[in-house]
This record gives structure tokens, sequence and C-alpha cells, in this order.
């Protein structure tokens, strides 16, 4: 809930791509961040994931623009719950992972962006 309450507070453009009830939302954000940190080793699983994410994120509107306030507030969470367990080495980390795992998902994006724009024009 912290993290999209933040979300909301510091970037309210962004609030209006997801739904009114967010329980759903919350509970599949979750599952695919432990997916992820839980894969992080095994690029073999991880990348086919990710790329899945970032098409499937075009459906709701998502924009590469998007995927840095979305950062910001999973590292402002992971800071608010880890409290002084929260290093600057470790913000780094996140965000380097962070950084990584939305170029993957933004690039997916673009590659299923650009074969459905070739699908229309061909018909």
């Amino acid at each position: 809930m912290f993290f999209y309450s933040h979300l909301a507070l510091c970037h309210p453009h962004i609030r209006d791509l997801f739904p009114i009830s967010m329980a759903g939302q919350r509970d599949k954000f979750v599952s695919a961040l432990g997916r992820i940190v839980a894969s992080v080793d095994h690029a073999a699983t991880l990348g086919p994931f990710l790329a899945h994410l970032g098409a499937g994120h075009l459906h709701f509107g998502t924009r590469p623009e998007h995927y840095p306030p979305v950062g910001e507030s999973l590292l402002a969470t992971l800071a608010h719950f880890e409290g002084d367990n929260w290093t600057p080495q470790l913000a780094a980390d996140w965000l380097a992972a962070y950084q990584q795992i939305a170029a993957q998902m933004i690039d997916a994006a673009a590659r299923a962006s650009s074969a459905t724009d070739t699908a229309v024009r061909d018909a």
C-alpha cells in the first residue's frame, strides 16, 4: 500500500493507469517482484518473464516515461520499510537492478508495439 500511495502522491498522472480497486494490482505487483528477485540469477527464465511483463503493460497504456517514477516509488518503499538497514550501497544496487529490469521491459514493449504496428500495416 505504501508503494502505490507514494506513486499516486508523487506522480498523480500515473494513478489513472491503475484500476480503482488496487487489491488485485497489489497482489500482481508483489508476485511479479517476488518472481524477479527469486530469479535474479537465472537469466534464462527471467528474460522471457520480463519480456512478457513489458509487452503486457502496453495494454494498460504504460510508456517508457512511467518506469522512472515507479522505480522511485519502489526505492522509497524499500527505504521506508528497511529503515536503518537501508544503506546508500543497497539503494544503489536496487536502483541499478530496477533500471536493468525496466530497460528489458521497455525494450520488449517496443518490440511488441513494432510487431503490432507491422501486422496492422500488413493487414
